[in-house]
């Protein structure tokens, strides 16, 4: 009995376990338990704060999902036009006699419209806008005198520019088309003496164009807004949306080569105007060089913001151009919006993020607000392009109204030549966005 009862004690010694093992397992124990409570409880730091809702944003940031429409690179217009504006006055370059090619270190001299004399002894080669655009183009150079441009006129071109009468010809340094009834302009001083048999073909209308009805179709089933977006950097696609003779609205970017001229024509064709203001994006990819960032001041949103307006004074609303990231941020949308309110300005949401703070910041300044469901142009592509305007369409019978925005570009203004006539018919009404806005 005895030896059997000295057994079992073992037996009992060996299950227990050595004591520290024990101890060791309630330290630990503890100390996750209290390191599991500090992360639950404490916040996390700013900049991972920042990070992390960055990268939120990101994934709600259509430009960077590719449903907005990609910068575009210019039409053959466009690209002249900014030689122009870089080359508005005659370039002469000396050149070494032995050499064809003119010296790398040799900078270009600007010169008046009265020819330079002396220098007989070097040989000079004039270089002008015709022969720019046509070594760009491949094309030869017209037989036309060089004449030398100015950019004195600039402040006499903006104080004309203002009125709010129609106008016959446009005139300035980067003003590339006139009125078939109209010669250009000679302005006194170094300005541009033309003939009228070098003038190039009409491009804004002699006379203001009457404003557009809306459509009525016998029996309406749906209703259609257009913005057409980035305007002011082709003007002949913008000419094919106004010869449509429907209600469009037209979004001009401000600091751009034909800006006073876009706005200026589609305002003598009696259709509204409103201001593409570029803003920041998520990404930060290819914005232009004035932007409304969130890192602004009050005071610099608001002085850019007029800049902006001063150049687009037909304006009656505003969009944003770009802006996934501005138009999120309430701070910078409030004071957008209390500057909209002081000036009875609509704002046009382009939606170019999932989220938005616009909508909030206009209620609570009272700023009448319209947002975008469709862009119709991500494709560049005539026949992708219709595709996404009969989309719109159907959406529109369906819902009564949608907004879409297409842009200043050939291949976009030809699909709404095509589909316009046909959707008519089928009993599509186009309206103006401000008539949305509440």
């Amino acid at each position: 009995m005895a030896g059997k009862r000295r057994v079992r004690r073992t037996r009992t010694a060996k299950k227990g376990g050595h004591p520290f093992l024990v101890l060791l397992f309630f330290v630990a124990l503890i100390m996750g338990s209290a390191y599991m409570t500090d992360r639950m409880t404490n916040a996390p730091d700013s900049t991972v704060a920042e990070n992390v809702t960055t990268i939120g944003h990101l994934f709600n940031d259509k430009e960077m999902k590719g449903l907005v429409p990609k910068e575009d690179q210019g039409t053959p217009e466009s690209v002249k036009e900014k030689i122009k504006a870089a080359m508005d006055k005659v370039v002469t370059v000396q050149v070494k006699a032995d050499d064809e090619e003119p010296a790398k270190d040799s900078k270009a001299a600007k010169t008046s419209s009265a020819p330079s004399t002396g220098a007989k002894e070097e040989e000079k080669s004039s270089f002008s806008l015709p022969s720019i655009v046509a070594k760009v183009t491949g094309k030869e150079e017209p037989k036309e005198k060089t004449v030398a441009v100015s950019s004195a006129p600039e402040k006499e071109y903006e104080s004309r520019s203002k009125a709010s009468a129609p106008v016959s010809s446009v005139s300035g340094s980067s003003s590339a088309a006139v009125s078939s009834a109209a010669k250009k302009p000679s302005v006194s001083g170094n300005s541009v003496k033309k003939e009228a048999s070098s003038a190039k073909p009409a491009a804004a209308p002699a006379k203001a164009a009457p404003a557009p009805k809306p459509n009525t179709p016998s029996a309406v089933k749906g209703r259609l807004a257009v913005v057409i977006d980035d305007a002011g950097r082709d003007l002949e696609s913008q000419h094919v949306y106004e010869s449509l003779g429907i209600p469009l609205t037209l979004a001009v970017m401000p600091n751009q080569v034909h800006t006073r001229d876009a706005a200026i024509s589609w305002h003598a064709h009696g259709m509204p105007v409103i201001l593409h203001q570029p803003m920041e994006s998520v990404s930060g990819i290819g914005m232009e060089s004035k932007v409304i960032l969130t890192s602004m001041s009050d005071e610099a949103i608001r002085s850019l913001l007029k800049d902006s307006l001063s150049q687009v004074p037909e304006a009656v609303g505003i969009n944003n151009h770009q802006g996934s990231k501005a138009t999120i941020d309430r701070r910078t949308m409030d004071v957008v919006m209390n500057e909209l309110h002081h000036r009875h300005l609509f704002f046009f949401d382009s939606r170019t993020n999932s989220t938005t703070a616009a909508d909030a910041a206009a209620a609570a300044y009272g700023v009448p607000y319209v947002r975008n469901d469709l862009f119709v142009d991500n494709e560049a592509d005539v026949a992708a392009i219709s595709a996404m305007i009969r989309e719109a369409a159907k959406r529109a019978q369906k819902y009564g109204t949608y907004v879409i925005i297409g842009h200043c570009r050939p291949k976009t203004a030809e699909a709404f030549r095509q589909m316009v006539p046909q959707l008519e018919k089928e009993g599509i009404q186009f309206v103006y966005v401000s008539s949305l806005a509440k």
